[in-house]
């Protein structure tokens, strides 16, 4: 009888007693970690709780709610994009898939303009933001499968106050642009950025930039660039981003480093030694390049600078004025004759009648209209409200090459997602919206031998982690988030191409996004753990 109840006791002692929960939220095994600081791999497991990395090494008495096995691929921190588009395209697809396919966890953004503060008067689109705080707070309420660090954009500033016209600010638009430029970092800007070549940032002046570069600076931030000139005055170009950096005593990054125009192919040795001279000088400054040899934006960046004054929609009306039509086609029949036979290519065109010069050369379009390529051109900007998307094969595969294996440059793609629809649509667009980080660590890394694996992962990762002063991302190491990618070596690859850009990149099994899978073992997850990366000033 005594057995019997002390049988009894012992099954109700073993039934009340408390289940010990797991030790971990997820935990990845047997992978090669290659932990982004470029030394090499080893062999051990990672242990997640929450969106926190807080073990690294041989976790086998470690319990986890979630185990992926890693099947001895390389375990890596999750991808930084130094320069995106995707803050607008995330709205309408928060799947992010052609940036996540690509092993890429945060993207950095805003070239130039941020999506606030924008004044409503000059937006004809409604949107319920203003600022650029306010933008962030609604992409967090929205969700994203991945992180996103703002920049705020000096173009902001210089519209809001100035507008599109060629004149430099007074004292008063001057401090009302920098109280702009404050404002954003206090919301949560990383930073501030131009892009030179667009309108109206091509019409500030060096010491415009300096003032509003000032104000960043003093809110912890760093300076990115599309620098004023990428080809013939690419050296005076150099010049006033050494100066901002110098004199607003900034971190300065250089948006896709290049040198353009077949005359001078192979200078880019000689702009990477500027570049080395002026951070022996103390200058903190790097770059990033897209690794192809072919850029993309719109075509009226061929335009002269006096007819984008006012913007697109003014450049449209001097056209129907003869002598400016005349001076217009002079720059432009120059600018062709500078490109070669297949220079330009055309993505896309808001014209539905033009649908028949989508993804073709200018000279096919030309042939087509039975005009000449420059006149081809100006047809086109009469003929779409807004200015065709284009593609220019103007740089040489070597500069390219010579640029990526620099030890101070990162990547960044220069483009979108491009959303579902886009996709089903085959709407044209850059290879490098698909294949940018992929192709690094597949073509250049383990065909062509460029760099090692271990280099491209930390230019990916704990290299532009500091870039953009993300402190808490791009290592493997407890106490750092959860952004991990699994990708085998072997396989990783680009398949988008130019003539078929929409083509997801291969070899990348798993993607953890602040410890949640969003890519798991090749199938995207419904999970959104992506979230607004803030400056330190917030």
């Amino acid at each position: 009888m005594k057995k019997v109840i002390a049988g009894a006791l012992l099954l109700a002692s073993c039934a009340t007693a408390p289940v010990k929960p797991p030790m971990l939220d997820l935990k990845i095994t047997n992978g090669r970690i290659l932990d982004g600081t470029g030394a090499p791999w080893f062999r051990g497991d990672i242990g997640v709780r929450g969106d926190t990395i807080v073990a690294v090494g041989r976790l086998d008495a470690m319990t986890a709610a979630t185990t992926i096995d890693a099947a001895g691929h390389i375990v890596s921190p999750g991808f930084i994009d130094l320069l995106g588009w995707s803050h607008f395209t995330v709205l309408e697809d928060s799947s992010v898939e052609a940036k996540v396919r690509q092993g890429v966890t945060t993207e950095v953004t805003g070239e130039g303009f941020s999506p606030g503060p924008v004044r409503p008067e000059r937006t004809s689109v409604a949107r319920p933001w203003n600022t650029l705080g306010e933008f962030l707070d609604h992409l967090d309420a929205k969700g994203t499968a991945i992180n996103f660090g703002l920049l705020m954009g000096a173009s902001n500033a210089r519209q809001n106050i100035i507008g599109d016209i060629d004149r430099q600010a007074t004292m008063e638009e001057m401090r009302q642009m920098e109280e702009i430029v404050a404002q954003g970092m206090r919301e949560g800007a990383l930073g501030l950025s131009t892009s030179l070549i667009y309108v109206p940032a091509m019409f500030s002046t060096t010491e415009e930039i300096i003032n509003l570069a000032r104000v960043a600076a003093r809110h912890g931030g760093m300076y990115f660039s599309h620098i004023r000139d990428e080809g013939d005055r690419i050296d005076a170009a150099l010049d006033e981003a050494f100066r901002i950096g110098r004199e607003a005593n900034i971190p300065v990054n250089i948006w896709h480093l290049k040198i353009t125009g077949r005359t001078n192919f192979g200078r880019m040795p000689d702009i990477i030694r500027r570049i080395e001279e002026a951070r022996a000088s103390g200058i903190d400054v790097a770059a990033n390049i897209y690794p192809y040899p072919a850029s993309s934006t719109n075509l009226a960046t061929l335009a002269p600078d006096w007819a984008m004054e006012g913007g697109y929609k003014q450049l449209r009306v001097r056209l129907a004025d003869p002598e400016q039509r005349a001076r217009i086609a002079e720059k432009l029949r120059e600018s062709v004759e500078r490109r070669g036979e297949k220079g330009i290519y055309v993505t896309r065109l808001s014209n539905p009648a033009h649908d028949q010069y989508e993804k073709k050369y200018i000279p096919e379009i030309a042939a087509m209209m039975n005009v000449a390529q420059h006149e081809a051109i100006m047809k086109l900007f009469e003929e779409n409200e807004t200015a065709p998307q284009v593609i220019f094969f103007s740089m040489s595969e070597e500069d390219v090459q010579y640029a990526l294996k620099q030890p101070f440059v990162s990547f960044g793609a220069d483009s979108a997602a491009p959303p579902a629809d886009a996709r089903a649509r085959g709407v044209g667009t850059h290879p490098r919206a698909y294949g940018t980080f992929p192709r690094v660590l597949g073509h250049y890394a383990r065909d062509l031998k460029l760099i090692t694996l271990e280099e491209g992962v930390r230019k990916m990762t704990s290299q532009a982690a500091l870039r953009a002063h993300l402190l808490d991302r791009g290592v493997l190491r407890a106490g750092m988030k959860a952004d991990i990618v699994v990708f085998d070596p072997a396989a990783i690859r680009d398949l988008a191409t130019f003539d078929n850009p929409h083509q997801f990149a291969v070899g990348i099994s798993h993607v953890i996004v602040n410890g949640v899978p969003v890519l798991k073992d090749g199938t995207m997850t419904a999970a959104r753990p992506g979230r607004t990366l803030r400056g330190g000033s917030r």
